[in-house]
């Protein structure tokens, strides 16, 4: 009697278990390259030079000379004038309040541009007549310009003005002495307040640099100043400019 062959075993139902682990790394892979097609269209040109250095350091293809992800270093401090720029004028609205309320708000005035900011102050706010000793009352403005100043490194120039009247007395024998007094007078304010010292210019320009005209009381009233320029973009110094010296002076 024949001997019955015994029947197959059946293969196993569905894929081949290599199939998921290779399904799923290829699901992986086309979802990296959506991402990175993706990026790409939002900034070509930085996802080439990403790809290009990601490349290099893989050792797939070699980078091209000079290729880098991040073009320019990143700033330990990032200088925001939006911020800069509403705190300044909020400090100009503190100053007016405080001179509306002590009535000196005719004798400060305030101007801005991109590069600085200047105070004008006429001399009754700050000095009696003949003297450049500070009054008291001007110690609330002068201390919402220091807050100023503190938020910017570069330098301060502060300028005494005079009108055209002399004077001679032993402390101040023209008005040189004084125009320079004042601002020196101001500027050591600035650094009882906390302000580096290394940052101040205090100049004396007697009665040489008149805003308006000197045969009029009200005249003389604006010449008798002192100017505060608040720098707002490092200066340069360029060694090469000719400063049309006197021949005597060249040699």
């Amino acid at each position: 009697m024949a001997k019955k062959k015994k029947c197959p075993e059946c293969p196993p139902e569905g894929a081949p278990s290599y199939m998921l682990t290779y399904g799923d790394m290829m699901t992986l892979l086309v979802t990296f390259f959506v991402l990175l097609i993706s990026y790409s269209s939002m900034n070509e040109v930085k996802f080439k030079k990403a790809m290009t250095s990601l490349k290099g350091a893989l050792g797939v293809l070699k980078a091209e000379q000079g290729a880098r992800v991040i073009s320019d270093p990143v700033p330990m401090y990032e200088f925001r004038p939006n911020d800069f720029n509403f705190k300044v004028e909020q400090l100009i609205k503190q100053i007016e309040e405080i001179t509306e309320k002590s009535g000196t708000h005719e004798m400060i005035r305030v101007e801005r541009s991109k590069d600085q900011i200047r105070f004008s102050i006429s001399n009754p706010m700050l000095y009696n007549s003949g003297s450049s000793s500070l009054k008291s009352q001007s110690d609330e403005v002068l201390e919402q310009i220091a807050k100023i100043l503190a938020m910017v490194p570069f330098d301060v120039r502060v300028e005494g003005h005079t009108d055209n009247i002399p004077i001679h007395t032993a402390k101040y024998p023209s008005n040189w002495e004084l125009s320079n007094a004042r601002a020196l007078a101001v500027v050591k304010k600035f650094i009882q307040l906390g302000i580096n010292p290394s940052r101040f210019q205090a100049i004396g320009f007697a009665e040489f640099r008149p805003v308006a005209t000197n045969s009029t009381s009200a005249g003389r009233s604006q010449n008798r100043r002192v100017e505060i320029y608040v720098n707002l973009k490092q200066e340069t110094t360029d060694s090469s400019i000719d400063l049309n010296l006197p021949d005597f002076l060249k040699e």
